[in-house]
């Protein structure tokens, strides 16, 4: 099949009915094309973040992935049968209107509080920080047209791609026209179900296979930011747990003001217990 009937097959799929396998198998037949990859260097951090719970998270692993046993929806970037850690980070280049840190950027994913404009209230949130401690290689999606506010990261990320597609004019149509669907299937925004990330969470199931994860622009930012969620096995051995800080949000509609509560302290290489601070470690 060429790119464009698969593109079109997928299209016109009712996506809580389509078998996975078959959404795979076709998808699979993108590999041939031409991907971008960004690799984090040692030292990079990653910003993680979950609404805080009655009682503080006792476990680093609490704060990580979810276990796959828990794991059963679609999400942007993994399948009820992939379990993915999600994060935010900031790029070295920035445009100055962009997140100068990555817990804004995480904020505006995982809170409809936050998103809201005219939400008032409060909100605990708890951020944890982890650290790059060998090369990670992340496929980058990219090329969409129709973020308000695309990263300059994400501008200079579309312009290499271009540039290394059209060296081969083969290739060139086709990768740019498949790197556009797969954008348009990540920037979704309005979902109805779960099962309408089937495309993206299938798309990076298939890319952890080879690679670390996937980046990505953060779609609650207008593009604004930007997000990685990399496999299990790329979290045990390539990252850090350098630390965790519990916060409360205050809002009043447009105006938020982020509170710092405590600090973690481990013990036993393992446990968390969190301790009054003014102010965070990262």
């Amino acid at each position: 099949m060429k790119h464009r009937d698969i593109i079109q097959a997928l299209q016109k799929a009712d996506l809580k009915t389509i078998p996975i396998e078959l959404v795979r198998e076709n998808l699979k037949l993108f590999e041939q094309f031409g991907v971008m990859v960004t690799t984090l260097h040692p030292g990079k951090r990653i910003i993680r973040a979950r609404l805080s719970e009655k009682e503080s998270f006792d476990n680093i692993s609490a704060l990580s992935y979810k276990p796959q046993k828990y794991n059963s929806t679609f999400q942007r970037a993994s399948t009820p049968y992939k379990t993915m850690f999600y994060g935010s980070i900031v790029p070295e280049i920035q445009a100055e209107s962009e997140p100068s840190t990555a817990r804004i950027t995480i904020l505006f994913e995982i809170s409809e509080f936050v998103r809201d404009v005219n939400s008032i209230g409060e909100l605990d949130i708890t951020f944890s920080a982890w650290d790059v401690i060998e090369n990670i290689d992340l496929v980058s999606i990219v090329h969409h047209k129709k973020f308000a506010r695309p990263t300059q990261l994400s501008i200079n990320l579309q312009k290499q791609f271009e540039e290394l597609v059209a060296k081969n004019p083969d290739l060139e149509i086709p990768s740019l026209e498949i790197s556009d669907y797969l954008a348009n299937e990540f920037a979704k925004s309005t979902i109805s179900d779960h099962t309408d990330y089937t495309i993206s969470a299938t798309y990076s199931e298939i890319i952890s296979e080879k690679y670390d994860g996937i980046l990505y622009p953060s779609v609650r930012l207008a593009g604004e930011g930007i997000n990685i969620a990399l496999k299990p096995e790329t979290v045990d051995a390539k990252l850090q747990f350098i630390g965790a800080s519990e916060c409360r949000i205050y809002k009043n509609k447009l105006p938020v003001f982020l509170d710092n509560l405590t600090n973690a302290q481990i013990y036993n290489g393992t446990s968390l217990k969190f301790l009054p601070l003014k102010r965070p470690i990262f």
